[in-house]
């Protein structure tokens, strides 16, 4: 099983913490996780940082021709999304300004989800707490000035 919490990010923060990641780890270590004297700030902070998850998140459609291929099915609400199949399973929910996703079985229903996500919006980045991992689903491209 793989667990990922899932954020997503004002655009200013975005770029400035691409490259930074780890500091965005750290945060969102303590937001998962909040000391309870310090869980009103962090809150806040965290409020501040992402912006609330669209709607439109859970409006997904099993379109690809490969996804139907391969066997998978869908299972879908206001706050969750569910894709599946016999050998991977994949189910995203929504918790107030972060997503959890949680996966089992091969790497396809996720890598659905994750490709999915990354056409929402170019400022997910996805947290591992248990692997130690942060990554941003579609790379942040920094403006090179001349």
């Amino acid at each position: 099983m793989r667990k990922y919490e899932i954020f997503l990010l004002e655009d200013e923060v975005a770029y400035y913490y691409f490259g930074r990641e780890q500091v965005l780890y750290q945060f969102f270590v303590e937001a998962v996780n909040p000391v309870p004297s310090l869980r009103n700030i962090i809150e806040r902070q965290l409020a501040y940082i992402t912006k609330a998850i669209p709607s439109f998140v859970f409006n997904y459609e099993l379109k690809k021709v490969d996804s139907t291929s391969k066997g998978f099915n869908l299972k879908k609400d206001e706050q969750m999304l569910i894709i599946y199949s016999d050998v991977s399973k994949a189910v995203l929910r929504k918790l107030d300004h972060q997503l959890t996703l949680i996966s089992t079985g091969n790497f396809d229903a996720e890598t659905l989800m994750f490709e999915h996500l990354r056409k929402v919006d170019k400022t997910f980045v996805a947290v591992d707490i248990e692997g130690n991992s942060i990554g941003w689903l579609s790379p942040v491209k920094q403006a090179h000035f001349i």
